[in-house]
């Protein structure tokens, strides 16, 4: 019999970038074949977006400015969007400011910097560190320098600095990692952030004649984007390994049953577009169960509702401990659905309509210091099966993974001085409600990482190996 993932098509969206996406190397499959049958299909993925819609990543200059006063200096950021809250940067993007300062009588120093930490603190104790990223001065003023001529601090100046792709020294290059928060709930807990700033440090005297000196901090943080994209377009073939031309693609386990001499049954997952892959379009998945006809005739009732297509995602969260989520329709839909239209359907409807396959994508962040070791998950993507098949001896789900603009941004995850976050898919089997459960949950995860822009863009960093 054919190999159900002799059939892949490309289910993402189109690339935002202006750049033009070149045609992949690898040949589009054939269509499906007639010998699967019990075929259900569903709207295709063109209708399933996220709520706001696809996640777009500025590719062009904006032409706002941010502003920011204090008592005695103005600062001005330029190439930012009006009206945003926070300025925003991005890999290799250059910071451009001006000053101006308001009140110059005593002014000694004058000093801008750019800076990065990276901070741990331990929640309800006294542990805390704090590594620097970035402490970069990109404009500095003294009276010492000037006294001689008797001029005052400038009452304008600008600068200019662009941030490094990756940071560090030469033996420990690293990549910048983006901005980023997240509390570890249980004992100890912890606090996690990587924040960025621009600060203007001015040093004034009171009065002429004494010695005393005051220092005026005025912090400007702004948001930083790690962007990265798939070194390699899209889709691959199936692939149980990975190779120097091809990625891996296929991904083999097995449910096993409750009752001994049982006949365990194989799981395939194939992802189309490998483990690297863009977060700004719909991700493709498949999943096969290959086994008895008698075991897998449980399974192979589901039908996806086509209602399901049209449904908003919603953001969910789970903690890693209790794995208990928080997603209206989630249980049923893997989907954000209204309550009141899941809950007037009935639980025959829902008995029905549950599918026996959850695929999401979770996010883990772990701490690991020299006293402890901690680390928690949340949910940042979630599953639409769009198509069910089966034939006498496999059962097949295809769909795609949804991504929600807030955690599109991260770039792929990172790590850097006892902290690593990193994403994966995880996918869930359990028997359908009335059958009997002949076979154990199945729960396993496939290591990914999500790119902040599609193989097009072609002027941020290309990434192959997940973390």
């Amino acid at each position: 019999m054919r190999h159900p993932y002799a059939v892949a098509a490309d289910s993402r969206a189109p690339s935002h970038c202006s750049t033009p996406r070149p045609p992949s190397p690898h040949p589009q499959l054939d269509r499906p074949s007639n010998a699967l049958r019990r075929t259900t299909s569903v709207p295709a993925l063109a209708s399933i977006h996220p709520l706001g819609g696809i996640h777009h990543i500025p590719r062009h200059k904006a032409g706002g400015h941010y502003v920011k006063h204090s008592s005695w200096v103005t600062l001005l950021l330029s190439e930012q969007e009006e009206g945003a809250e926070v300025p925003a940067y991005s890999t290799g993007q250059t910071i451009e400011g001006s000053l101006a300062v308001t009140r110059s009588s005593g002014v000694l120093a004058l000093e801008v910097k750019i800076m990065g930490t990276l901070k741990v603190e331990e929640v309800g104790g006294s542990g805390r560190y704090a590594v620097r990223l970035l402490d970069e001065t990109v404009y500095a003023w003294t009276i010492a320098r000037d006294q001689a001529n008797g001029s005052a601090v400038p009452p304008n100046a600008s600068f200019k600095y662009t941030l490094p792709a990756p940071y560090g020294d030469t033996k420990t290059k690293r990549p910048l990692p983006p901005s980023y928060s997240v509390r570890l709930d249980g004992i100890p807990g912890f606090r996690v952030e990587v924040a960025y700033a621009v600060v203007v440090k001015l040093t004034r005297v009171r009065e002429a004649a004494t010695l005393w000196r005051g220092t005026t901090n005025m912090r400007v943080p702004f948001k930083y984007t790690h962007r990265t994209r798939p070194a390699h377009p899209g889709p691959f073939p199936s692939n149980p390994q990975r190779t120097d031309d091809a990625p891996r693609t296929l991904f083999e386990f097995r449910m096993h049953p409750r009752r001994s001499g049982g006949t365990p049954i194989d799981v395939h997952v194939y992802l189309p577009a490998s483990q690297v892959c863009s977060a700004q379009g719909p991700i493709p998945f498949c999943v096969a169960l290959h086994g008895d006809e008698l075991a897998l005739a449980p399974f192979a009732d589901y039908r996806p509702p086509a209602a399901a297509s049209f449904l908003s995602l919603a953001p969910s969260q789970s903690d890693a401990g209790s794995g208990s989520t928080s997603s209206s329709g989630t249980s049923m839909f893997g989907l954000g659905a209204p309550a009141a239209w899941v809950s007037s359907l009935g639980p025959k409807w829902h008995t029905q309509h549950r599918c026996p396959v959850r695929i999401q994508v979770q996010r883990m962040t772990v701490v690991d210091t020299r006293c402890s070791h901690m680390h928690t998950a949340h949910w940042v993507g979630q599953g639409v099966v769009h198509r069910a098949s089966s034939s006498a001896n496999s059962v097949v789900w295809s769909g795609a993974v949804i991504i929600p603009p807030s955690a599109a941004r991260l770039g792929g995850g990172f790590e850097v001085d006892g902290v690593k976050v990193m994403d994966s898919l995880v996918v869930a089997i359990e028997s359908p409600p009335g059958a009997r459960p002949g076979y154990f949950p199945f729960s396993e995860s496939i290591p990914l990482r999500l790119t902040s822009d599609s193989y097009g863009c072609r002027a941020v960093t290309a990434v192959s190996v997940v973390l």
